[in-house]
């Protein structure tokens, strides 16, 4: 099963990817980076030194697609399950041409994957000066939802004022499964594993 993450810059997509790993036992990941001519480089890392070169405030940090291979225990039948970490996606038009292809790409993944997990920063939500999530997450929710499985991962709970910026998203999305997460502390997690499981038959 293929899970793509996607969400805004700085939402916290690649930290979510490789804390979730940790969260099930890893501490070494198969990465694969795939290019824009489907290219794939394989790499096996830890997953400390995939954090220290992959999670970064800098936005964009993620410009090819990234897939994390993943293997859930299930007894005698564990379950295989290959996490998509990708570009942020921007409100307007990138000035940068390599960020607006890397976000094309992105976009375009939506129709082949099994799920897509929808990261959103609640924190922010959470701020009077913060207006609520603009046209980019609402067209990403209002297209994602209808090809399969479809969450919303409402990200950084941990954070002061995230409580009131889970509830504006609910109101915002109604009818979206929307599960409060915080990606660095693992806050969560349970209940994504238990989304995922639900879909992975």
């Amino acid at each position: 099963m293929d899970a793509l993450v996607i969400g805004k810059p700085n939402v916290g997509k690649s930290l979510f990817v490789l804390n979730f790993a940790s969260y099930l036992g890893l501490r070494e990941i198969r990465l694969d980076v795939m290019s824009s001519d489907d290219r794939v480089s394989v790499r096996r890392v830890s997953l400390e030194d995939a954090k220290r070169k992959l999670v970064s405030h800098t936005a964009h940090k993620t410009l090819l697609p990234r897939r994390v291979d993943l293997v859930l225990p299930n007894g005698k039948n564990p379950k295989h399950l290959s996490i998509i970490d990708t570009v942020g996606i921007s409100e307007g038009i990138h000035h940068v041409a390599d960020v607006r292809q890397a976000m094309a790409s992105t976009l375009a993944r939506i129709s082949s994957a099994d799920m897509v997990l929808h990261l959103v920063d609640v924190s922010r939500l959470g701020h009077k000066s913060i207006e609520a999530p603009g046209p980019v997450d609402e067209e990403i929710a209002r297209y994602a939802k209808l090809l399969g499985p479809y969450a919303i991962l409402a990200n950084k709970v941990d954070k002061p004022g995230a409580a009131d910026g889970v509830s504006q998203l609910r109101e915002q999305f109604r009818g979206i499964p929307v599960i409060p997460i915080s990606a660095l502390t693992r806050r969560g997690f349970r209940e994504v594993k238990a989304l995922i499981f639900r879909y992975m038959g």
